[in-house]
């Protein structure tokens, strides 16, 4: 729609009228500082989006801009977004390439081809996103070429969600390229554009002085007490501004004792434009009518609807008459027509009778023959009775618009079928696959609980390993259920279906998805039994996706997770979205990107709660736990470990519980509370064992390992070491094969500890997870330390201290200092002489050394562990030591020491 030309939202002073260039009243100074954002219509500057409160003006302010960029040689495409077409997929881009549709159809084959199935022209498959984005970008690379091509778009946050990732792919266009870009929407509305790093320009509210010499200009009756009025409740709204003054009926209505205390706005707004529409002939009706339901402002709708209305003599004078009530306009430079005001397509769909707009449905589905998508959903609004072929019709475009990850129309289509669905079975069937589209992938939990009772209701003997699916998605997100009851209900489903375990049947497959999340979740070797045997008798083979779980995911490319990221953010599919950061996540903490992981879990987090899927909240809060432990935050990581396994452990989700437990173990293995630490780790997987199907059991062998040794279980530590060696872990993935060769030098004696060490650190990648390293380095140093070869361990020690510092684990950079300073006394024959304990730090210290736990000195004392254990950290770094090992003699040290 072009931008720029409704009058109502902003208008323009009366020179227009005179044929003058247009004047926006007010927004001089607006104007000059987006066009300076713009690059003064070099279309080379930064893409900008304009924002606002509805009618402040922002739809005239962006047709001066395409102006301004027009009159410096700019190719101007232009679209708008309307809320009512946002589930129909690219609706937003088909507006705006439509003027280069000449262009389209010289493009090589594959753009060519992409191009034309996202639009809905021809019989291919729709393509992905980011191939229909590749495709868009070389089209207007092409057209800029020429002259540079600018694009505006209107109503942003009403633009479909497919259109919307298309366009946040223009807008990050690489810098230097000749395609400006500016967009408006409402201030603060949720749109499936990613607005994120653009920069933003808030248009205010006219000034008092702009508001009115706006009010003089188009109505010079109104002054006085009437006046201030209309300005005191429009606060600078220009459509306000222009809208209200009809409420006082004109010049002689403008005494105080008639005014109302408040202005009416939406109903009377509503009501004028339908009272224009109907005082329209018939046969204009019928075109606006077309125009509004279409809305993409094709001129070939239009031809089509006064071909229909041929034998109607007023047809060929419909759209002069339509034009001169400045209902519509044509668009010169877009070769469409628009309407004049956003409320006006709803006035018109407002004011036709049911009979007229399924007739122009009808109309329209016959124009859209070659786009199967707009064809079947025309299609089904036309038709009022149960139907099959147009429901399977709407089923397959409904099928079209989930592979390509648009999830809303999807469900939207899926409904629509099912309600024209002669057959109960079939009803129930499409219903059902709707409402596990809108649980699974577009989190709309309420919805999908609402088609499945529909569901039932049109077919009670409905049965299905998709209705299970559905009804475990609704029962975890819903909060209610749990984890056994979940497989339950989908063994069940999966065990007694008429599916034949046909590796072809979609839901199937689907099905099996939540059970194989549901197994994990639960974190029971048992329940992946009949995981398993379904999948051996599936044919021909299972599915990629459907493999057994991997033990360590941190192979997964990071373009795939950040590609879903962006569409995800675009207002793509939520579950893939939420996986991809759950997958990030899991990369960034061992390579040492931990402000990264902190920013997607607390992203993981706002996702879970708003687009409604709680169950896997827990999964980001298990990242801010490991996040705040390894970073000395020893209580918040407490904290929310407790409150994981609290949710947890009551809803059978064992998995979530012991994630829980592995940022318990890093907590107490940075506060020094080793005793604690390995009773956590051993939760996870007992020492010597491997638990089965628990990957996350892997990430904590090397803590489980060094906290035995510095309980002094030398046999455990050395029987867990021996355990991953068996089980072959260091071939799964270069960090696992890091963390194993630093269990084993921790375990080693000490005249093969140098090698093993050694070892470890020339390990081919070892570089990569920083943390990791450090630690071995620093357990390395403090070997050194103790075999007396004080310059090698310096060198170790402070390349460990180095690397914590950077990461901001505090904990583990005070431990290494702590070393070093420890080997500065070696080196020099330095005592103790400066260090001054407390009666009970040394007394708390005194029987540390002895062997007591935490737990015990806590009962002799009459403290909580973790005040133990939080004393002891304090004293660490005192005595110039960074383990428990280290105390006696540090204290042997201290002057005039008796304690041993």
């Amino acid at each position: 729609m072009p931008l720029g030309t409704r009058v109502e939202r902003l208008p323009q002073t009366p020179a227009v009228d005179a044929g003058q260039p247009p004047v926006v009243v007010g927004r001089a100074r607006q104007l000059r500082e987006i066009t300076e954002l713009l690059g003064q219509g070099s279309a080379a500057g930064p893409a900008l989006l304009l924002s606002g409160a509805p009618g402040v003006g922002k739809s005239a302010l962006l047709g001066e801009v395409a102006k301004v960029m027009a009159g410096a040689g700019a190719r101007v495409l232009s679209a708008v977004g309307v809320r009512s077409e946002s589930e129909l997929a690219y609706a937003g881009l088909h507006q705006l390439l439509l003027p280069l549709n000449d262009r389209i159809e010289r493009l090589e084959d594959a753009h060519r081809r992409v191009l034309r199935s996202a639009l809905g022209y021809g019989g291919d498959p729709v393509p992905d996103g980011l191939h229909v984005s590749d495709s868009v970008i070389f089209l207007m690379r092409q057209a800029a070429t020429e002259r540079p091509v600018f694009i505006v778009v209107d109503d942003l946050d009403c633009v479909d969600r497919a259109s919307s990732a298309v366009l946040g792919f223009l807008a990050r266009r690489p810098a230097g390229s000749c395609i400006g870009f500016l967009a408006a929407c409402r201030s603060g509305a949720e749109t499936f554009f990613d607005r994120a790093g653009f920069t933003e320009y808030e248009l205010p509210p006219l000034d008092r002085d702009a508001a009115v010499e706006l009010l003089g200009v188009l109505f010079p009756w109104l002054a006085g007490p009437a006046r201030d009025h209309v300005l005191a409740q429009a606060q600078g709204n220009p459509l306000a501004l222009v809208e209200l003054p009809t409420a006082l009926g004109g010049p002689q209505r403008d005494a105080p004792a008639d005014l109302h205390d408040v202005l009416p706005l939406s109903p009377r707004l509503r009501s004028r434009h339908a009272a224009r529409v109907a005082r329209l002939p018939a046969a204009s009706r019928r075109l606006l009518l077309l125009l509004a339901l279409d809305d993409t402002g094709d001129p070939g709708v239009l031809r089509a609807g006064l071909r229909a209305g041929s034998n109607d003599p007023k047809a060929l004078t419909a759209l002069s008459a339509v034009e001169s009530d400045r209902l519509i306009t044509f668009d010169d430079t877009n070769r469409r027509f628009v309407f004049r005001h956003p409320l006006m397509r709803a006035a018109v769909v407002e004011a036709s009778t049911l009979t007229e707009r399924c007739q122009a449905h009808r109309t329209l589905a016959a124009i859209r023959a070659k786009a199967p998508e707009r064809r079947a959903w025309h299609l089904g609004r036309a038709t009022l009775v149960p139907d099959e072929r147009v429901a399977a019709l709407l089923e397959e475009a409904g099928h079209r618009a989930a592979r390509r990850g648009d999830a809303t129309a999807a469900v939207a289509t899926f409904t629509r079928a099912a309600e024209l669905s002669p057959s109960p079975a079939d009803r129930g069937r499409r219903l059902t696959r709707a409402a596990h589209l809108a649980a699974d992938a577009a989190g709309e939990l309420r919805a999908a609980s609402e088609l499945l009772d529909r569901a039932r209701r049109a077919d009670p003997d409905l049965t299905g390993s998709l209705t299970a699916a559905t009804r475990v998605l609704l029962l975890l997100n819903g909060g209610d259920g749990d984890i056994d009851m979940a497989h339950r209900l989908l063994v069940e489903a999966v065990e007694t279906g008429s599916h034949g375990y046909d590796a072809e049947d979609d839901a199937l497959i689907e099905t099996l998805h939540v059970l194989q999340l549901v197994c994990w979740s639960a974190g029971q070797d048992a329940l992946w039994k009949p995981f398993h045997a379904a999948l051996d008798r599936l044919k021909p083979t299972a599915p990629p996706l459907l493999s057994p779980v991997r033990l360590d995911r941190l192979t997964e490319p990071r373009d795939v997770s950040w590609d879903a990221i962006r569409r995800g953010r675009r207002g793509g599919h939520v579950r893939r979205h939420i996986d991809a950061l759950m997958h990030l996540c899991l990369q960034d903490f061992p390579a040492g990107r931990w402000e990264e992981a902190e920013t997607l879990a607390a992203e993981g987090l706002r996702i879970c709660e708003e687009r409604q899927y709680p169950f896997f909240s827990w999964y980001f809060e298990y990242h801010q736990a490991l996040l705040a432990a390894v970073r000395g935050q020893f209580e918040e990581s407490r904290s929310t470990a407790d409150r994981i396994t609290q949710w947890a452990v009551p809803r059978g989700v064992l998995a979530a519980a012991a994630f829980a437990d592995h940022a318990r173990v890093v907590a107490e293995l940075g506060a020094g509370d080793d005793e604690c630490a390995y009773r956590h780790a051993v939760a996870i997987s007992p020492a010597g064992r491997l638990a089965p199907h628990a990957p996350y059991a892997l990430w904590v062998c090397m803590d489980l390992v060094e906290a035995a040794v510095h309980t002094r279980r030398t046999a455990e530590a050395e029987a867990h070491v021996r355990a991953m060696r068996k089980a072959g872990v260091a071939a799964l993935s270069p960090r696992l094969a890091l963390l194993v060769a630093g269990s084993a030098a921790l375990v080693a004696p000490d005249d093969g500890a140098v090698g093993c060490f050694e070892q470890a650190l020339a390990l081919p990648g070892a570089q990569d997870w920083p943390f990791d390293l450090a630690r071995i380095r620093l357990a390395y140093g403090e070997r050194l330390r103790r075999m007396r070869f004080v310059t090698e361990a310096r060198a170790q020690l402070d390349a460990a201290a180095q690397v914590f510092e950077h990461l901001g684990a505090r904990p583990w950079a005070d431990r290494a200092r702590g070393e070093l300073r420890a080997t500065r006394r070696s080196r020099t024959g330095a005592k103790h002489g400066s260090v001054t304990l407390t009666a009970q730090e040394q007394e708390i210290a005194v029987l540390a050394a002895s062997g007591l736990t935490n737990k015990q000195i806590g009962e002799r004392l009459h403290l909580s562990p973790r005040t133990v254990g939080s004393h002891l950290y304090q004293l660490f770094p005192k005595l110039g030591i960074a383990s428990r090992a280290a105390l006696r003699d540090a204290l042997a040290s201290l002057p005039g020491s008796n304690a041993f």
